[in-house]
């Protein structure tokens, strides 16, 4: 991580709880929110309860939903096959793995990364996705998490302490980020 983490800690243990129970978990929320960085850190902090590796599966700069499979293909570190449906690639590589595949920016190429999520989950049982999207998959057993942005403190009050604001997680992401 280039910048530091700050804050999120429930939100951590709330998506352990929450993929220990499901295949697929979607964090939705605005632009801005940290779907992204929180999913990195879940990630991270998960690679030992996926022995078969962690894939990370940036969708964000595809233009056309076509690409979303080969896309992971290429994340898993395979070559796609003449003839061969990139789907079909991914899935025989995941189907006995215990692994976290993280689809992330799905909401541009929604249909595309629900096909590919749907295809994971019915051949793939030890395997987990790890969804961000502004949008849900709706993919069957899809678990949701919306991820709220940080809370503010209370500014109504004429004068606020600096020591009592840098316990906000927004304030101490704002202070760390402009430093």
């Amino acid at each position: 991580e280039a910048t530091s983490f700050v804050g999120r800690a429930r939100a951590l243990a709330d998506l352990h709880a929450l993929i220990a129970d499901r295949p697929l978990l979607t964090l939705t929320g605005p632009g801005g929110t940290g779907k992204t960085r929180l999913a990195l850190r879940f990630a991270s902090d998960a690679l030992e309860r996926f022995p078969d590796g962690v894939f990370f599966v940036d969708l964000a700069p595809l233009s056309e939903p076509a690409g979303v499979s080969s896309t992971a293909v290429a994340a898993l570190g395979l070559r796609e096959e003449p003839g061969r449906a990139p789907d079909d690639t991914v899935v025989d590589f995941l189907r006995r793995r215990s692994v976290l595949c993280v689809l992330d920016n799905c909401e541009h190429v929604l249909d595309a990364a629900a096909a590919l999520a749907a295809a994971i989950l019915r051949t793939c049982p030890a395997a987990r996705v790890l969804a961000t999207s502004r949008e849900l998959l709706g993919v069957p057993g899809e678990a949701i998490y919306a991820v709220p942005p940080l809370a503010v403190p209370d500014l109504s009050a004429r004068t606020a302490d600096p020591d009592r604001l840098l316990q906000n997680d927004a304030v101490r992401l704002f202070v760390d980020r402009a430093a």
